[in-house]
């Protein structure tokens, strides 16, 4: 693990409800680092919606705040950034008043050359303007074909980040391949999963939570953001198919879902606590990845694959390849037909012998060693001064 480092780490909101790897490779990396943990914008230009407006007054007013201690070595911090891509203009203030803003943040916490730990492609201009002893790039997403973006603006970004980057690494063999073609020193780095946490589903007898009394089961569950990367029309199939099962929905809801108030076993249930989702998973007897297969899911890796397998729970998803790694623990479906057999074979096949071995599984894929691994490739190519 590194040690004794100071890390710039740019990623996503420090409390939010949805634990991202960012969020998990951060907390780890910082026991034993100083970290200035820089909440970043979207990369999207915002819209006139409640959900945006609100974000956007609660960034303001936190722009203006110095870093905030949050734990022994995590200082949090928010500079302010326009997120107007596609305007020169707006490039050009950003370069400047992000520089001049994470400058005067490292100073106030005593950094000198931090290295710069950078998760979104649109605040390349750091690399640039902020000094620093390396640059790490952890890819999660084909991020130009994020909805709503610059699909341009955000692939020229990324190009200044990959070409700086001291070591990049990417979550799936997909974003590997592309991204290597601009930095020979990107290396694959799987997910890992919070063992412990979502572990608690198999081995502890939680309560049910009391949202789900009086849902029928089986429960066919989710959880994760409802975006609009979910296959919506997949989910009206099967609830049509399937009267019997209850389609249960756990995460902040970002898409209109009027359509399902005919589908009286789909249930939308909102955003829940990190904490609380064990609960719900062990109340799940299936677990399913209901993805619409764009250019961004066919790159990506999902987190919750192995947060489902680590409680224990059989899995039906769409044929994504990262998925497929782990065929032999999950129903993988090329189609809407296929999907439906999944559940019910997965409904009808689970005993207590396959919950042990997609436990089992899941125990050698922990967060620590996987930053463990990741720390030695930081160490290999940006070595201490």
């Amino acid at each position: 693990m590194l040690r004794g480092r100071q890390i710039v780490y740019i990623g996503n909101d420090w409390f939010a409800d949805n634990r991202t790897s960012s969020h998990q490779i951060a907390r780890l990396l910082s026991r034993d680092n100083r970290m200035l943990y820089v909440e970043a914008a979207g990369q999207r230009a915002p819209t006139a919606s409640k959900r945006d407006v609100a974000k956007i007054v609660h960034k303001l007013k936190k722009a203006w705040a110095k870093p905030t201690r949050v734990d022994d070595n995590v200082y949090v911090y928010s500079p302010l950034i326009l997120p107007f891509h596609g305007s020169a203009l707006a490039r050009r203030l950003n370069r400047f008043a992000l520089g001049a803003s994470l400058r005067r943040a490292c100073r106030l916490v005593g950094f000198d050359r931090p290295i710069l730990w950078i998760i979104l492609p649109h605040y390349s201009s750091i690399v640039e303007t902020v000094p620093h002893a390396g640059i790490v790039y952890y890819v999660v997403d084909e991020y130009s074909a994020m909805p709503g973006v610059d699909a341009a603006r955000i692939r020229e970004m990324e190009g200044v980040v990959l070409r700086n980057a001291d070591v990049v690494f990417a979550i799936s063999e997909q974003l590997v391949a592309a991204k290597g073609k601009a930095n020979a020193n990107t290396y694959f780095s799987p997910h890992g999963v919070e063992t412990a946490h979502f572990g608690r589903a198999y081995r502890e007898t939680l309560p049910t939570p009391s949202e789900l009394s009086g849902i029928a089961r089986p429960i066919v569950g989710f959880f994760g953001l409802i975006e609009e990367w979910l296959d919506f029309d997949l989910l009206d199939y099967l609830a049509e198919q399937r009267p019997q099962y209850s389609f249960v929905m756990v995460g902040r809801v970002a898409r209109d879902i009027a359509r399902f108030q005919k589908r009286p076993n789909v249930f939308f249930l909102g955003k829940k606590s990190y904490d609380d989702i064990p609960s719900f998973l062990r109340a799940f007897d299936v677990c399913h990845i209901p993805f619409e297969l764009s250019d961004v899911i066919l790159h990506s890796s999902p987190l919750k694959l192995k947060e489902y397998l680590a409680g224990g729970k059989p899995v039906v998803s769409v044929a994504i390849d990262e998925v497929k790694k782990l065929d032999s623990l999950v129903y993988v479906a090329k189609d809407y037909a296929e999907y439906l057999h999944g559940i019910d074979r997965a409904l009808a096949e689970d005993s207590p012998e396959r919950a042990a071995q997609r436990v089992r599984a899941m125990e050698g894929e922990s967060w620590q060693s996987k930053v463990e691994t990741i720390s030695a490739r930081v160490a290999a190519h940006v070595p201490g001064e």
